[in-house]
């Protein structure tokens, strides 16, 4: 995994400075929300949800019959032999077999051309199956996956003819990715955020836990629509609205994945989130929380964009991630509107700190404990989450969010003494 060499805080840091001189928060006041109703005109989202799959195929093990199936159902399948004569230098040999299903010879650098192809198709989630005993494939798809997050599993030869089997195989290869949503009212902007969810995640394993602080919209009626036709869907209805710290933890403690990600109900997906969120946990052992970038937050993860309404948002996040593939940098601290949690990071830090109420400087808080165990905290800018921002606190009112705002930060002061200010300035 390379990393991004600049991080974007020239830019972010002037900003801050200018709240600061004229007096507002660090998460500013963003005026207006006119989220519910784009988000109630939003179009439709078409699914994009099929993971890729690499098949190295050698001598007579080749699984032209399931492969041919999966790419007619949606997958993009590349099939690579083993024996096939190389192509030139880096260069991957691409021949289109039928729509979705690519012949590949390899170049002379077999890792190097398959990272090559990787990134100029745009891959998302990865699987690699390897057939046969054939050791530099299985070396090569290694490699990936050790480096590039892919799910790799050796393929029994009964997998080329049965696609099923095939499928299901390469979608137990991938870890569990645990997400917890917690929602408040705002039944339009979940709608969004889940169809987009479910509609453009093609990462195959996953749980969703959606726990809802005491809606009373008729979000919790919307939650159970989405999860009836979905096993991996559950709701936890509470009474009452506990705050976003306590709703957290009420999903984290059931959360089973060895990925667990933290997603606000006022934001857009787009394809690949989740894979680009999982390489540095697989590429670095010591990365703990990895966040993507936004149009909408008030720290470096925040960056301009390219497009106007929903519609423009996928080919436009499709160009800007191609483009930063591979790049991370290290922040003190990341928003909680969306972030990726090594399983192992989690147990050692523990739930959010419930002294924050409603929310408001538990990020922080949870960002500093994991400086203190020793886990990195990475901004992956080849993940971009469209986000609304402050989409529940907003109907509190700005007085009522300013107040919220400064009570907590006497309570983060009061926790980490003359250390929280220069922590604040991280945010």
């Amino acid at each position: 995994m390379t990393s991004g060499t600049r991080s974007p805080s020239w830019i972010a840091r002037p900003r801050r400075l200018l709240r600061r001189l004229l007096g507002r928060p660090a998460a500013d006041w963003a005026g207006p929300d006119p989220a519910e109703e784009l988000a109630r005109r939003a179009r439709p989202i078409e699914d994009d949800h099929f993971f890729e799959l690499v098949l190295f195929e050698s001598g007579d093990r080749i699984a032209g019959t399931a492969a041919a199936r999966l790419a007619a159902i949606g997958h993009r399948v590349f099939r690579i032999r083993a024996d096939r004569a190389p192509g030139s230098g880096r260069r991957a040999q691409v021949r289109e077999l039928a729509p979705r299903l690519f012949d590949v010879g390899l170049g002379d650098s077999p890792f190097e051309t398959l990272d090559d192809l990787r990134r100029g198709h745009g891959f998302g989630a990865t699987a690699a199956a390897v057939f046969g005993s054939d050791e530099r494939a299985s070396a090569i798809a290694g490699r990936l996956g050790a480096e590039r997050g892919w799910a790799v599993f050796a393929a029994a030869d009964d997998l080329s003819r049965d696609a099923e089997a095939l499928a299901a195989a390469a979608r137990q290869a991938f870890p569990l990715a645990s997400i917890v949503i917690v929602t408040h009212e705002r039944r339009e902007l979940t709608r969004l955020c889940l169809e987009s969810l479910f509609a453009r995640t093609e990462w195959p394993r996953l749980e969703v836990l959606v726990v809802d602080n005491g809606s009373a919209d008729g979000t919790v009626a919307l939650l159970d629509d989405f999860a009836r036709p979905r096993p991996f869907v559950r709701t936890i209805a509470l009474a009452e609205n506990r705050g976003f710290p306590f709703a957290c933890n009420v999903g984290l403690a059931e959360a089973r994945g060895d990925v667990v990600v933290l997603l606000n109900n006022d934001t857009v997906l787009t394809r690949g989130w989740l894979a680009a969120l999982h390489r540095p946990l697989a590429a670095n052992p010591r990365a703990g929380l990895v966040g993507p970038v936004t149009n909408a937050i008030a720290n470096e993860a925040r960056i301009g964009v390219g497009y106007r309404d929903l519609d423009a948002l996928p080919a436009w996040a499709s160009g800007w991630t191609r483009a930063h593939d591979g790049e991370t940098f290290a922040m003190p601290s990341i928003a909680f509107f969306c972030v990726a949690i090594r399983r192992e990071a989690c147990a050692e830090i523990g739930p959010l700190d419930e002294r924050f109420g409603l929310g408001l400087f538990e990020d922080g808080d949870y960002c500093r404990r994991a400086r203190s165990a020793g886990w990195e905290i990475l901004c992956a800018r080849d993940a971009f989450v469209h986000h609304w921002q402050n989409a529940s606190f907003r109907r509190l009112g700005r007085e009522k969010y300013l107040a919220l705002y400064e009570e907590n930060r006497r309570k983060f002061r009061e926790k980490w003494g003359e250390e929280a200010e220069a922590l604040e300035r991280g945010r």
